[in-house]
């Protein structure tokens, strides 16, 4: 379903718990398309680019991330390392306690980065 990108980037706030810095002034009107990479995969944006996407959601910025993005007419949200990340190892940690032997306890810490 077709998305404006400020509607993206409250999505993106309210599953990771943090507000994402949002880099879209040269998007699309709405985001259809999009590419995630956790952690930090910001410089996998013009790989993403390449596949037609609308957005690009990484964990991490760096400054030219955003004249790329720019550049392409992407939409680009940094939403955190540490945030874009602990899904994933959720995920595992869960699945290693269904299908192993393992005692396998995710424990969370907060980190800002």
């Amino acid at each position: 379903m077709p998305v404006p990108g400020l509607e993206l980037a409250s999505w993106i706030e309210a599953r990771l718990g943090r507000k994402p810095l949002w880099c879209g002034d040269t998007g699309p009107e709405v985001v259809q398309r999009v590419a995630w990479c956790t952690g930090g995969g910001q410089s996998f944006i013009d790989s993403a680019a390449r596949f037609g996407v609308d957005a690009f959601i990484t964990g991490e910025v760096s400054e030219q991330t955003i004249h790329s993005a720019r550049e392409q007419g992407l939409h680009f949200y940094a939403a955190g390392h540490h945030a874009t990340e602990r899904g994933g190892i959720r995920a595992l940690s869960e699945w290693l306690n269904e299908n192993t032997d393992l005692d396998v306890t995710f424990i969370d810490i907060p980190n800002p980065a």
